[in-house]
């Protein structure tokens, strides 16, 4: 018998011994080791999926933590985190839009949709590199001018104006029936809460009440202000001119001086060509030869001009050393597809005078009881400079004070009370507007210097102001290990015209 056989044999012997009872506890055995491994099995799975759910559920506060506090970039030495950033970033943003909304349509540009066009002064750069890079400006800012203010010991409440901030969030969020909260969101960054930004918010209304105090001190002498007008007198004169434009009637179809495979688009617009475009300039040049010959009695009066407000070819004929009364002559402007017509009527200094005043401004009709006020507690200038800022909105004058103002540009009946022969220092009045529920309480100061002259000092202080921040923020450097800055990794590019 072979060893195989003898195997089997054996245990067909061991199995014929083993009885029913025998083979019935082997399968039970089996049947729990089973039962052992699958519970087992499960426990484990179970296990690793509450896990997963602990782990998804704990995701969403961890995420949101991190989000808050991740470190965007390091701008000299300070950590700015997320919510920092995103507010600097849409209060950037957002003034942006206010200031250049109205015409950024002009431009090709939707506001509604502004972050990823391009920039117009570089085609390499969206809106939102060129908001990131004013960001960072703004934030290096922040960082130097803080340093100042704890290098001088400079300090000052700002509470009045942080919970004027936070009226105002929440009378804007009332008016747009938006919750407040989501208000602040939409308006200065997903993580954003009056909580988190309180700091942010309160900085930077520290470092504006700083930086008025510094401008102040950069106000320039008379001597500085002459020189600087006599350098620049061009961009300060007035001019008085008359005007006629002369448009090219350009073709709405191709002609026969169109370009090859030149149509009219599906929108039923058509480019003219070069040629066609010359063709209608040279079409009605005859037009504008003879409206120079009648530009002083049919053209538009422009008065107290300056330069900047005319296109350049307008602007060089005009400050033209030689021009006199009388010249005239015809501009071919060929990218406005027009001729224009102009006549030289003067050139002067803006000699016009002007005032000074404190100016309270309120929403109510309460300008009698706030000079009942003001009378009540003494009637003096500086008693009225107390009461502006007690009633003025946040962001207006320290003090009420305007200087460099014309009575012109006041509301209401105040400018013939203003330009009156009898007006003298420490008159008050008021003028309530139904339209707007406006109140305006007014304490004369005096005559004031020509308005050249407030012209050139406002620009002085600025430039001095700009000097002194190139120099603070000059050596601050920016970290950006994580890539989050696109804007710096664009090459600087030609500025051209720009909204």
């Amino acid at each position: 018998m072979s060893e195989n056989k003898e195997k089997t044999a054996d245990n067909e012997i061991k199995d014929r011994t083993k009885t029913k009872y025998d083979l019935k506890m082997e399968k039970r055995a089996r049947e729990k080791e089973r039962e052992k491994r699958e519970l087992m099995a499960w426990k484990i799975g179970g296990v690793v999926i509450l896990l997963a759910i602990i782990a998804f559920v704990a995701s969403f506060p961890i995420t949101r933590y991190m989000a808050i506090n991740e470190s965007v970039c390091t701008v000299g030495g300070r950590n700015v985190k997320r919510v920092e950033y995103d507010y600097n970033y849409n209060m950037i943003k957002n003034s942006y839009l206010n200031n250049y909304g109205s015409s950024l349509t002009y431009y090709g540009i939707d506001p509604s949709n502004i972050e990823d066009q391009i920039y117009p002064s570089d085609p390499n750069k969206t809106y939102k590199d060129y908001f990131e890079e004013e960001t960072i400006e703004r934030i290096k800012q922040t960082v130097a001018l803080s340093g100042e203010i704890e290098r001088e010991g400079y300090t000052a409440d700002v509470s009045r104006e942080y919970d004027e901030f936070v009226k105002t969030m929440k009378e804007t969020a009332k008016s747009a029936d938006v919750n407040p909260s989501e208000y602040v969101k939409e308006s200065l960054g997903e993580y954003a809460t009056m909580g988190r930004l309180e700091k942010y918010v309160k900085e930077s209304l520290l470092i504006s009440k700083f930086t008025d105090e510094k401008q102040k001190s950069f106000a320039p002498s008379d001597a500085d202000i002459d020189a600087r007008y006599k350098e620049d007198a061009d961009d300060y004169d007035l001019f008085d001119y008359y005007l006629t434009r002369i448009d090219a009637t350009l073709p709405t179809a191709p002609t026969e001086l169109a370009d090859e495979g030149a149509a009219v688009a599906a929108d039923g617009t058509y480019t003219p060509s070069d040629a066609e475009k010359k063709a209608a300039m040279e079409e009605v040049k005859p037009l504008a030869d003879e409206a120079e010959g009648k530009v002083f009695e049919e053209g538009e009066l422009h008065e107290r001009e300056t330069s900047s407000v005319v296109t350049y070819q307008i602007r060089n004929w005009l400050i033209d050393p030689s021009r006199k009364e009388g010249d005239s002559t015809v501009i071919e402007a060929e990218i406005q597809n027009c001729y224009y017509v102009v006549g030289f009527v003067s050139r002067y200094m803006d000699e016009e005078q002007t005032i000074s005043l404190r100016i309270i401004s309120t929403n109510e009709n309460n300008g009698s009881a706030i000079i009942d006020e003001f009378n009540a507690g003494g009637a003096t200038e500086d008693v009225f400079a107390s009461l502006a800022d007690k009633y003025n909105a946040i962001g207006t004058s320290e003090g009420g004070l305007y200087e460099g103002l014309t009575p012109e540009a006041l509301p209401g009946d105040l400018p013939e009370w203003a330009d009156a022969a009898e007006r003298k220092a420490g008159d008050v009045t008021f003028y309530y507007d139904e339209n707007s529920s406006a109140t305006y309480v007014c304490y004369y100061i005096g005559g004031g210097k020509p308005s050249w002259y407030y012209s050139i000092k406002g620009i002085l202080e600025n430039e001095s102001m700009d000097d002194y921040l190139n120099g603070l923020t000059g050596t601050i450097t920016v970290e950006d290990p994580k890539g989050n800055l696109h804007y710096l990794t664009i090459p600087a590019a030609e500025e051209t015209t720009q909204p």
